[in-house]
């Protein structure tokens, strides 16, 4: 669909800070991130909701959400700044359970333990930041690429 930006990221007429990306799906990283790290994961398919997808195009997402996190994991071993103690994987079904995009994703957040409440405030207020989108795509593309240089194969 050409009004849907994750279809206008998938055919590359929109940027994205792009980790890994096959024939079903990419993985990226939020532009507007709750925790340093926080990866979407897009079905190339356009569809709204989960039960528009088959069990075979669930299941690859949820392969790129654990290879997702080995990554993470990977690049926070390097990094002292970024503490990673467990994960969140959120799919938001619908408008009614605050789907701001309606083409299904996947979050895969990392979490560090002890950051609910500032999890909380950074999710609620995330999208009114629009000002520094390009410092902050820059400093995704670099985050990017030391995902991507972790990123396991199959």
């Amino acid at each position: 669909m050409s009004d849907c930006i994750f279809c206008q990221i998938a055919t590359g007429a929109a940027p994205a800070s792009i980790i890994h990306e096959d024939d079903q799906a990419l993985v990226l990283l939020d532009l507007f991130p709750v925790r340093e790290g926080h990866v979407l994961i897009i079905p190339r398919q356009h569809g709204q909701y989960v039960e528009e997808f088959d069990d075979a195009s669930l299941a690859h997402l949820m392969s790129l959400a654990r290879r997702t996190i080995i990554a993470q994991k990977a690049v926070a071993t390097k990094n002292p700044g970024m503490v990673i103690r467990g994960h969140n994987l959120i799919i938001n079904d619908g408008k009614a359970a605050n789907q701001h995009v309606p083409h299904l994703h996947l979050h895969v957040v990392p979490r560090q333990g002890g950051d609910s409440l500032a999890m909380a405030l950074t999710w609620a207020t995330r999208m009114m930041n629009v000002f520094g989108v390009a410092a902050r795509r820059e400093r995704l593309d670099r985050l990017a690429g030391l995902l991507r240089e972790h990123f396991p194969a199959e």
